[in-house]
């Protein structure tokens, strides 16, 4: 009975002491000093190596410049076109360096490098795989298929010319086609089991980015397109728009002008999802804001119309307005915080040519 006694005492501190080791290595991980904020992504100068990322910490309303070149000791390449956040890593799309850098999200320690790429923009990811559109040469654009496993390429898929942002909508891959320096007026639906080309459609011209609302449907940007002669005179010039799918079969259900002479580049959504924003790029000055049930263009803009925004993205957790300066593209910028009335908040100095937010 003794004997019993004691091993059941020497069984039962055994578990206690187990059950105490798994809970301090629970407790006892630490956040990573980027775990809470938001990432910049810093174009840089054509031609140099001075693409960087900022860090925009939420806790203390402060930004970190050039956190990738300091973690790692050498500097990030030519052109940071956009960032994609996906299980706890950043791919940074460098469109002059043909590549894309990987680095994990907390530490922003480098991890990886996808190659055999020609002018990336943009990602998106499905089915354990990541799906990069680029220009390629000679205006055939194409949709690189990665292994995020390995970070191999597998498989390339062509699409329209310029092809710039892509999600994933309802189970496809949609990619809008940019355009590039021509002209292109459609979306390519790729099937991420297949990986094939199963529907094309047209929208507006140059399509340039999109957003889910709360119904599901798809509200597409469309840039426009102009067309200048050997002096920079405007030949031709076609309407930017606000085009709205069908998340279901993805066809037209709603198409609104938003200006023949205007033309905006990104469009972002509300945290609820039931506001569209759109403004950013050359010429096209303030961000607007339109209910996903309106039944015309705003007439006013919600942010600044005197500012031309290189970019801008919305906060999704309290749609604070986050707006992008890119001065000069040879200097640094600047990140303005607005609320989500359009008033401004507070302004940070970035890297040369910010163009994008990621928010964590």
């Amino acid at each position: 009975m003794k004997l019993n006694h004691t091993i059941l005492i020497w069984v039962m501190f055994i578990i206690v002491l187990i059950s105490g080791c798994k809970k301090d290595e629970t407790v006892l991980i630490p956040a990573g000093p980027f775990a809470n904020g938001a990432f910049i992504s810093n174009e840089g100068t054509f031609g140099q190596s001075n693409a960087s990322v900022s860090f925009y910490s939420f806790a203390g309303d402060s930004v970190r410049n050039s956190i990738f070149a300091a973690v790692n000791n050498h500097p990030l390449g030519q052109l940071l076109q956009s960032m994609y956040l996906i299980n706890g890593k950043v791919y940074m799309i460098l469109n002059l360096s043909d590549t894309v850098v990987i680095a994990n999200a907390e530490n922003f320690i480098e991890t990886g490098i996808i190659t055999g790429l020609n002018s990336p923009r943009c990602m998106t990811s499905s089915n354990r795989k990541g799906y990069i559109t680029q220009w390629g040469s000679g205006g055939n654009g194409e949709v690189k298929v990665v292994n995020l496993s390995t970070n191999n390429v597998v498989k390339t898929i062509g699409v329209g010319t310029g092809p710039e942002q892509a999600i994933v909508a309802n189970g496809s891959i949609l990619v809008c086609n940019g355009g590039g320096y021509t002209v292109d007026s459609t979306i390519t639906v790729i099937d991420p089991v297949t990986d094939e080309v199963v529907q094309t459609i047209k929208v507006g011209d140059n399509p340039k980015e999109m957003v889910i609302d709360k119904n599901n449907d798809i509200w597409v940007l469309c840039y426009g397109y102009i067309k200048y002669d050997g002096s920079f005179n405007i030949i031709l010039e076609t309407p930017s728009k606000l085009v709205r799918l069908s998340g279901e079969s993805f066809q037209k259900t709603g198409e609104f002008v938003i200006s023949a002479t205007k033309h905006p580049q990104h469009i972002d959504i509300s945290k609820d999802k039931s506001t569209i924003f759109y403004g950013g790029g050359f010429g096209y000055a303030g961000i607007f804001a339109m209910g996903i049930t309106a039944a015309a263009i705003p007439s006013v803009s919600l942010v600044d119309g005197s500012k031309f925004f290189y970019g801008f993205r919305i906060n999704p957790v309290n749609d604070e307005i986050f707006t992008l300066d890119a001065t000069d593209f040879s200097t640094p910028g600047f990140l303005r915080r607005y609320s989500s009335q359009g008033n401004v908040l507070k302004q940070y100095t970035v890297g040369v040519a910010p163009n994008g937010v990621t928010f964590r």
